[in-house]
């Protein structure tokens, strides 16, 4: 039988740093823990999945997917996008 491995991943937070958001207090990024079902998504704690439009954590969604992180600001985001493109993602 197959040993389950939960392992920690540092997240970037859908905010990019707002001081206001309850997810990664302004740090831009946050930690998850793998699931024995994977990547689940979860209530969002700013809004606490109210899915207010003005929410500056899930942007109106209610919750966070963390299998979709946002992309990385700047000149690196966009080179990740052509990245996945062309050589797939």
């Amino acid at each position: 039988m197959g040993v389950l491995f939960m392992s920690i991943q540092h997240m970037r937070c859908p905010c990019y740093g707002n001081v206001d958001c309850k997810l990664c207090n302004g740090q831009a990024f946050y930690d998850y823990e793998v699931g024995p079902r994977g990547w689940l998504p979860f209530t969002c704690p700013t809004c606490e999945g109210a899915a207010s439009p003005t929410c500056i954590t899930c942007a109106g969604a209610g919750s966070i997917d963390p299998a979709l992180p946002p992309p990385a600001p700047g000149m690196v985001g966009w080179m990740g996008k052509i990245w996945k493109i062309f050589m797939g993602g």
